[in-house]
């Protein structure tokens, strides 16, 4: 039996949002490359965590856009904190 590759899918749909969550909450991507830089590391950061510690939840079609919303969400949020701090 061939499995499919569940985690490629998760992957790809947590980036897709990120571009997505960096239009909607920081503007265009051109003149925001730093957000989407995080917004994508976030989300894939999310899903790596998300696959971890619950991998019966890959092929969860709401888990996984919840995880990349907040995920790239996430990573957003850190990196004005740290330039906050800066």
């Amino acid at each position: 039996m061939v499995q499919r590759p569940i985690m490629s899918d998760l992957l790809l749909s947590g980036i897709f949002t990120a571009f997505t969550m960096v239009r909607l909450l920081k503007g265009p991507w051109l003149r925001n490359p730093q957000y989407l830089a995080t917004g994508i590391l976030g989300a894939i950061v999310a899903v790596l965590v998300l696959h971890g510690f619950w991998p019966a939840y890959d092929d969860d079609f709401i888990i996984g856009g919840v995880t990349g919303i907040f995920g790239s969400w996430a990573g957003m949020a850190l990196f004005d904190v740290v330039l906050g701090m800066a």
